[in-house]
């Protein structure tokens, strides 16, 4: 034996699978020939009986002595078969293209089983399959396993899963003869598996497919030929094991028995989940048509049913021999032997296949592309898992009755070019889900692209509108490459649908890419459920659409006929053809179900007839109710109670419920119904279907030795509770739940407001237990219990759902967790989970709960109102979702950031700082240095350009856009607000317009229209605008490949993009309609096109708005206010003011004269009005909001289907324009020469918890949640345009953009004013004693003045005033405050403090260096250029030596690296598009003074810049003896250091470094000097020089900066001082962060 199978038999357990025949006592004629046949599954806590006396159970001596004799023999067989896998014939040239596994059954052997009568010389696989024509390079082999019945003693406990691991370590580990790796799964593999081997194969499918070692290897499978497999079971299973315990063997039962009782959760297990394995391989299923001899007696082993797996792509084929012999035969001539043999041939050609070509690029890009697309799409869970889920429950022959119907008929075959609408709907219960998987999978068969979607009662996430059209959406992406591609450039876009509206999705993945995508044959859509649908309105409202669509739907819809379905299918067919057919009509399926059930059930025809007949007469086509009473008949004992049952039992749904529950509370046993109640409340209550072991965890430690809740669940709960294929606990049926919730006096009655109570009461104290709380573990989130996260994700659910009362112990289990670092513990999960929204709902929980809370205490003792306590809950509602909008994207990239980074930025009064701010203040980082005593709704604000007016704002997936009066276009990046790039057109730009796609941009100017690619910023083309004519509005069109106008001339015009000289043409100029009265039309006031160019809408003065149809030069519709209408002919009709397009609903929003809003569809005349004043408005892209703005600077968000006002803030400076952001979270406004951000908690919870799925709900009720509290106390702080840093007593100079100069001490917050002016101040410079501030303005004034602290109080008199004019760059004051340096791009004057005049002046050669007082001799000062070093006197600016640096940039690059394209030109040096100048962008001196950082930037195309790095050495700038000078030695910062700088802020000493929460230090080390430096992920890092420039450079992050610390404005200033401190600018004051070296975090 060689090692291999040494190794087998003592490291593992060898397994053998009889057939249910082979385990059975044998008949006489099969005792010296046969051996035991083999059996199949039961569970061992089954209580059925089984008649044991009809088989003769041997007792007579001699025949014991006969059958002990047998015994042995077969026991020398056995031994004689090996164990493991043998090759039984492979080809000469050893290279076989693909192997042949024969897998046992139960009781059998690899040898035996194989071979009629036992006969070695007709083993087949061997001694005649190998010869037969096709098989010449096939390799055989037999896999052997230790299954055996007969051993004695305890309970054997192996089982299917056992054989199935040693199969596969067979396959991945196995050795030939020539203990060579037999290499299984390098060529396709074939199985042809007997009896329970084909369950061990299937087993081993789906173990193979879940774990890596096996994964490649299982994969190799291309066929399985099963031969009688047990798939669903048999009732022998059970039989067998009594046998086996009763018998004079002393044979134990089997657990691998067991699980081949009928239907067992084992086998259920097993094909739900191979079910998704089966469709990538070919399945051949034979099955059995004599019955075996068992005993003295004959029957028949495996119905056809149980021995057919159903699926569509299976073949199936009767053998005529019993369960023992269909895998033995007698010879080569056998039909049962051809049959086989040729199904293996089939299949072996099949398996042979070419060599596939290697893939070619767009086969990987096909991957990478619905890789990106699911990404979109956020598809979780495939839609195959519910149409296998019911596919398994259709029955053959059913459904079949729909082919024939005419209405479905004309449906499915229908002109190609047409879209259709059938609606099939039914009773409850009737087997529309069935029918829904049958059509499916015809439509499959017949070759169609059929898409699917089922909506699920029993999960929130599965009934919403949303997730039907993402899951549709990807189902086409799978079979339209062209859609694919689109789909995926949404995802480059920015665009995130996961959380969006199901109008949105609509739009833009279906109403502006599918339906306008041309194909031949329709698409087929079956949607199941549509009364489940949470938005069933919606969603009719959006499929009718298709009428339009050039790609032909054909769209299925299955439901119950309700009210309202049927008045709104109705409203359909006026714009879609839409058919309905009745599902009801199902008696036949229903018979033959019946009839198939009680096949088996004991009694003669008589009474099956019988049964048949009466419960067909009473079912009513409902299936529900079939199944149900047919549990009942088949589980009764005798004719008269099967005959009582049929009496009894009621002809309706609920009554027969009524009978359930009565039986159940019978039977029950006393202990049983509170867990039966505890079973039941958690699946009717639980927000989505829990799943054993949740439910498992759940229930303890009330109920914590259930040993098996599968059986449990079924004897406690009756037919209410079944688990489904996915092992979760769900009730049988909907109108089960509801009988059980609205019938009260039931035993088993669940009040949905108490079982919600009860649930949340168990998740929140198991999420304030310590046992699952975060310790740190980076695993966590996926070793956590599986009831973690139900309870970390459905507390609020069940909060919401709770009756409230006077009883305070929800208000105290609140406290409890959120008073405790559990809390902590819990955002941490869900921020691993990505499950941030949860944060959302929570607060909205607690909201709802307080409210609710406050109206009950009203009605006693304000002594009892626990104030405290609320104060607490309503602290943490505001906190949750601040959480979410401010530290969002960190918390989820670094979880751990909550437990002790988050809490250190929050307010003070926040109850996140109150509880874990202040307690990690100790030795920990600390912030100060400005107001932050409460949460603040402005999330940035920037300038977009003092020296021009900001126009108009438009918010994208990507990008915010910027129109600036000078014609520019100015891009900024949508998350970090930082500029991108600049768009010029050159001269005013009268409109402007992005593509649907945002690659392009529209640009109209007086004398040019241009397109622009916004990706590069590159000018695709020009076109000469018309005379005389001014573009009001402008738009693409045509799929972007045309643009349209409409000017004030009244002409709409469109350009062709694509012709080779673009040019404008006249499309329509007269717009004459019934209305004008014989009246002149005159200029448009208002013009707005719709999202593809198609409509325009037009307002005249003195006529109402319209529509005009652009491509067929016709007016749509008019819209006519119902105040206008009884005026008189003479009199004018209301102005309208602003207009716009909703883009998803086709409705028009604007304001009449008056401040009126109004909402008008132009197809569909319906128009509705909002009685306020405002001035501007503004709709978002989604469609659901539009925001409004007045005079006074009130600033209003609204929902747009209700007009209800979502959030509005009061600010006092007028608003210019604003915008909404495509995930309706921010909203933007530009004031003066700034654009502020807001994003306050009203829209966050919108955004985050997926209110706007459904259509039904309403934000009438958000206006008692609005933040009314005024952003002025904040927002009249003047934002920061200079700042410098102090040593001594002052901490820092600022200066702001009215020109008020500061002096602050940080410790205490004090400040004194240092000056006035009236421009915004530019620069600072602050002497080293901090006796002299120097200030500059934009306007060029210049002060010098001296600081004087005496005991009065801190003077600043002015000692020096001049006037340098624009574009001052630097200041630079020398050490004995005598001689002042100013340096402009022009030139550089030299001034004298003490006679307060010119010293001289020189011209730049360098218009963009940097100057600093040399290091070592302060009489010289040094210019720093982007190639070197020049040495001058401080006294006469008289040039002394001139050096160049080593190493400068190699040659100048024509592409933009990543990051130079988030780094725009700083305002100290504009430069042209035109200019290539290199610079020198500033100076930064080391901790220790031994080195300086010169930091340099190279210019590149559309204004990017590259940044360089250099160390210089303070020495190698001593001015040498003796000319020439040597070069000096600059050294490039590491290049893993380069990549990761956004802003460089300073050198400082090396901090002291120990471990603190997630923190890590070390022990103080000598001093060494530490950069330190923003990086692009907005984390400050430090890095320390290292003397040997090989070693790799350790960098070190300590915190992030918030998202609303992100402001350009603001991090131009940012900096640090020598000992650490961190200045950030913020809101016009400044941030302190200290204390934050010491610590380096890591995750």
């Amino acid at each position: 034996m060689d090692m291999f199978h040494r190794f087998r038999r003592k490291k593992s357990r060898p397994l053998v699978i009889p057939t249910i025949a082979e385990t059975l006592p044998p008949s006489p004629h099969q005792q010296q020939t046969e051996g035991f046949p083999e059996v199949s599954d039961i569970h061992r806590n089954s209580t059925t009986k089984s008649n044991l006396s009809s088989y003769d159970i041997i007792q007579d001596p001699r025949e014991s002595r006969s059958v002990e004799r047998h015994r042995r023999e077969r026991s020398v067989e056995r031994h004689a078969d090996p164990l493991g896998l043998h090759v039984l014939s492979q080809p000469e040239d050893d290279h076989p293209i693909v192997d042949i596994i024969f897998v046992h059954g139960l009781g059998g052997t690899s040898q035996k089983t194989w071979s009629r009568n036992r006969d070695i010389q007709l083993f087949w696989p061997r001694q005649w399959l190998p010869l037969e024509s096709g098989f010449e390079q096939a390799r055989i082999l037999s896999f052997g396993y230790n299954a055996h019945f007969a051993s004695s003693g305890r309970e054997n406990v192996l089982d299917i899963a056992d054989f199935a691991k040693d199969l596969l370590f067979g396959m991945k580990y196995g050795l030939n003869d020539n203990s060579e790796d037999l290499e299984i799964g390098k060529c396709p593999v074939i199985f042809v598996a007997h009896s329970m081997g084909g369950l061990v194969v299937k087993k081993a499918h789906i173990i193979g497919q879940n774990d890596d070692q096996y994964r490649n290897t299982i994969k190799a499978t291309s066929a399985i030929l099963f031969l009688s497999t047990p798939h669903r079971g048999t009732n022998l299973a059970e039989l067998l094991n009594k046998i086996l315990a009763v018998s004079v063997f002393s044979h134990s039962p089997k657990q691998y028995i067991a699980e081949l009782r009928q239907n067992s959760p084992a086998l259920q297990d097993i094909n739900e989940q191979f079910r998704n394995i089966a469709p990538h391989m070919d399945v051949f299923s034979f099955y059995e048509t004599q019955q075996t001899a068992v005993g003295p007696r004959k029957i028949m082993v495996l119905e056809k049913d149980s021995s057919i797996l159903g699926y569509p792509n299976e073949v199936s084929k009767a053998l005529d021999a019993d369960h023992h012999n269909v895998c033995k035969y007698a010879n080569q001539q056998d039909p049962n032997y051809i049959s086989v043999r040729n199904a293996l041939k089939s299949l072996l050609r099949k398996s042979i296949k070419p060599e596939p070509p290697r893939p070619s690029p767009s086969m990987t890009d096909d991957k990478v592309n619905m890789k990106e697309v699911k990404t979109l799409l956020a598809v979780v869970e495939p839609p195959e898992d519910d149409y296998g889920f019911f596919r398994d429950r259709w029955m053959p022959g059913s459904c079949e009755w729909i082919l024939s119907r005419p209405t479905f008929r004309s449906w499915l075959h229908d002109s190609p070019s047409t879209s259709r609408i059938l609606w099939v709907n039914g009773l409850p219960g009737c087997g529309k889900s069935v029918l829904s998987s049958f059509v499916i999978g015809q439509l499959q068969d017949m070759g169609y692209s059929c898409q699917y979607y089922f909506f699920r009662f029993g999960d929130h996430d599965k009934r919403t509108v949303n997730a039907l059209l993402r899951s549709l959406a990807y189902q086409v992406a799978m079979d339209l490459p062209e859609l694919r591609e689109q789909y995926r450039k949404l995802l480059e876009d920015g665009v995130k649908l996961e959380k969006a509206e199901g109008r949105t999705i609509w739009q833009k993945l279906f109403a502006s890419k599918l339906c306008k995508t041309t194909l031949r044959q329709p698409l087929y859509w079956v949607i199941d459920g549509i009364d489940e649908c949470e938005a069933p309105q919606l969603l009719l409202s959006l499929l009718s659409s298709v009428s339009s669509s050039q790609t032909p739907l054909r769209l299925m819809l299955v439901g119950r006929k309700t009210q309202s379905l049927s008045a709104s299918f109705q409203r359909m067919d006026a714009s879609i053809q839409a058919d309905e057919l009745s599902a009801d009509n199902i008696n036949e399926d229903l018979r033959r179900y019946v009839e198939q059930e009680i096949e088996y059930m004991r009694g003669d025809s008589g009474i099956k007839a019988r049964v048949v007949h009466t419960v067909c007469e009473k079912a009513n086509g409902n299936f529900l109710w079939v199944h149900l009473v047919l549990k009942e008949i088949l589980g009764c004992h005798t004719e008269a109670a099967i005959e009582q049952a049929l009496e009894e039992v009621p002809p309706e749904l609920e009554p027969l419920y009524q009978r359930m529950e009565t039986a159940l509370s019978r039977s029950s046993r006393p202990g049983d119904r509170n867990l039966s109640i505890a079973i039941l409340t958690w699946v009717i209550c639980s927000q989505k279907a829990l799943t054993l072991e949740e439910l498992s965890e759940a229930m303890k430690p009330e109920f914590a030795s259930v040993l098996d809740l599968r059986l449990t669940i079924s004897q406690v709960c009756g037919d209410f509770v079944v688990v489904d294929a996915k092992g979760r606990a769900v009730m049988v049926h909907q109108t089960a739940r509801e009988y059980l919730t609205r019938t009260p006096g039931l035993d088993h009655s669940i009040i949905l407001q108490d079982g919600h109570h009860k649930l949340f009461m168990k998740c929140i104290s198991y999420l304030s237990s310590p046992i699952p709380r975060s310790q740190g573990d980076r695993n966590l989130a996926s070793s956590a219990p599986a009831f973690h996260r139900y309870a970390a994700t459905s507390w609020s659910h069940h909060l919401v759902s709770c009756t409230v009362t006077l009883d305070h112990s929800i208000l105290l289990a609140l406290n409890h967790f959120f008073q405790n670092s559990y809390v902590l513990g819990w955002i941490e999960l869900l921020a691993r989970w990505s499950q941030l929204k949860t944060l959302v709902y929570a607060s909205q929980g607690l909201t709802s709960y307080l409210r609710k809370k406050s109206k009950v205490d009203a009605e006693s003792s304000p002594l009892t109102h626990r104030l405290q306590e609320k104060e607490v809950l309503e602290l943490w509602a505001v906190d949750l979702v601040k959480i979410v909008g401010k530290f969002g994207g960190q918390l989820v990239k670094h979880p751990r950031t909550i437990q002790s980074l988050i809490p250190t930025f929050c307010p003070t009064t926040s109850a996140v700082f109150q509880q874990f701010g202040q307690s990690q203040a100790s030795g920990h980082i600390l912030l100060g240095g400005f107001s932050r005593s409460r949460w603040d709704d402005c999330l940035s604000k920037f300038s977009v350009g003092r020296d021009t007016q900001s126009l108009r704002v438009t918010s994208l997936e990507r990008l915010l856009a910027i129109l600036t009066s000078d014609g520019t276009l100015r891009l900024y990046d949508a998350v970090t607000n930082q500029p991108i790039r600049q768009i010029t057109h050159g001269e005013r730009v009268l409109c402007f317009k992005f593509s649907s796609s945002y690659e392009k941009c529209v640009t109209y100017g007086f004398r040019t229209t241009k397109i622009w690619n916004t990706k590069d910023g590159r000018q695709v083309c020009s076109i000469s605008n018309p005379n005389n004519a001014k573009a009001l509005d402008v738009s693409f069109a045509d799929d972007e490949s045309t643009i349209v106008s409409c000017s004030d001339d009244r002409a709409i015009r469109r350009c062709a993009l694509a012709a080779q000289q673009p040019a404008w043409t006249i499309v329509s100029d007269n717009m004459e309609y019934e209305v004008t009265e014989g009246r002149q039309l005159n200029s448009p006031r208002r013009v707005a096109f719709n999202v593809d160019g198609t409509q325009v809408a037009l307002a005249f003065r003195g006529f109402p708005l319209f529509v005009w149809n652009v491509e067929n030069a016709n007016i749509v519709g008019c819209c006519e206010r119902a105040s206008d209408r009884n005026r008189s002919r003479q009199d004018l009709y209301s102005e309208v003011g602003p207009i716009c397009w909703n883009p998803v609903t086709g409705h028009i929003l604007g304001l009449y004269k008056d401040g009126c809003v109004f909402k008008w569809h132009p197809w569909e005349s319906d128009s509705q009005e909002l009685r306020t004043v405002v001035t501007g408005i503004h709709c978002s892209l989604d469609g659901v909001l539009f925001v409004t703005s007045s005079t006074s600077g009130l600033l209003q968000v609204w929902n747009f289907h209700h007009f209800a006002l979502v959030y509005q803030l009061s600010y006092h400076i007028p608003i210019i324009d604003m915008a909404i952001s495509p995930d309706g979270r921010r909203v933007y406004d530009l004031r003066e020469s700034f654009c502020n951000v807001w994003e306050p908690n009203a829209l966050i919870r919108r955004a985050e918890a997926d209110e706007v799925s459904s259509e039904t709900t309403s934000t009438a009720g958000g206006s008692n949640q609005l933040s009314l509290a005024s952003e002025a106390s904040n927002e009249t702080l003047e934002p920061l345009t200079a700042l410098a840093i102090g040593s001594r007593t002052w901490s820092y100079c600022s200066g702001d953009d009215a020109g008020v100069v500061r002096l602050v001490r940080a410790t205490d917050q004090v400040s004194v004013q240092v000056a006035q002016g009236f421009m915004p101040v530019d620069l600072i410079v602050w002497s080293d004693n901090e006796e002299h501030v120097i200030t500059a303005d934009l306007g060029g004034r210049l002060n010098v003045r001296t600081i004087d602290d005496s005991r009065s109080g801190t003077k600043c008199p002015l000692l020096f005033e001049t006037k340098t004019g624009s574009g001052l760059r630097q200041i630079l004051l020398n050490a004995h405050m005598e001689t002042l340096l100013l340096v402009t791009t022009a030139f550089t004057e030299l001034w004298s403090l003490q006679s307060k005049s010119l010293i001289t002046t020189k011209s730049n050669i360098e218009p963009y260096s940097r100057w600093i007082t040399h290091p070592s001799d302060n009489a010289y000062i040094v210019e720093c250029t982007f190639t070197g070093v020049k040495i001058f006197l401080w006294s006469t600016l008289d040039e002394i030596e001139s050096n160049s640096f080593d190493k400068i940039f190699e040659e100048k690059r024509s592409d933009i690296p990543e990051h130079a394209a988030q780094k725009p030109p700083s305002a100290s040096f504009p430069i042209s598009p035109d200019e290539n100048s290199d610079a020198v962008e500033d100076i930064f001196f080391s901790g220790t003074g031994s080195h300086l950082l010169l930091q340099t930037s190279q210019a590149l195309a559309q204004k990017f810049r590259t940044m360089q790095y250099l160390i210089i050495r303070i020495e190698d700038l001593t001015k040498s003896d003796a000319p020439p000078a040597p070069d000096i030695k600059a050294r490039e910062i590491p290049q893993a250091v380069t990549t990761r700088i956004e802003k460089v802020l300073g050198f400082t000493s090396k901090p002291s470094r120990r471990r603190s929460h997630g923190l890590i230090g070390e022990a103080n080390a000598e001093e060494e000097e530490v950069l330190a430096f923003l990086d692009h992920d907005d984390w400050i890092c430090s890095w320390t020089i290292e003397s040997d420039v090989t070693a790799k450079p350790k960098i070190k992050r300590h915190f992030f900066l918030p998202q609303d610390w992100l402001n350009l404005d603001s991090l131009r200033l940012a900096t640090i001082s020598r000992d650490g401190t961190f200045y950030c600018p913020r809101n016009g004051e400044v941030a302190v962060v200290t204390n934050w070296l010491q610590h380096e975090w890591v995750d």
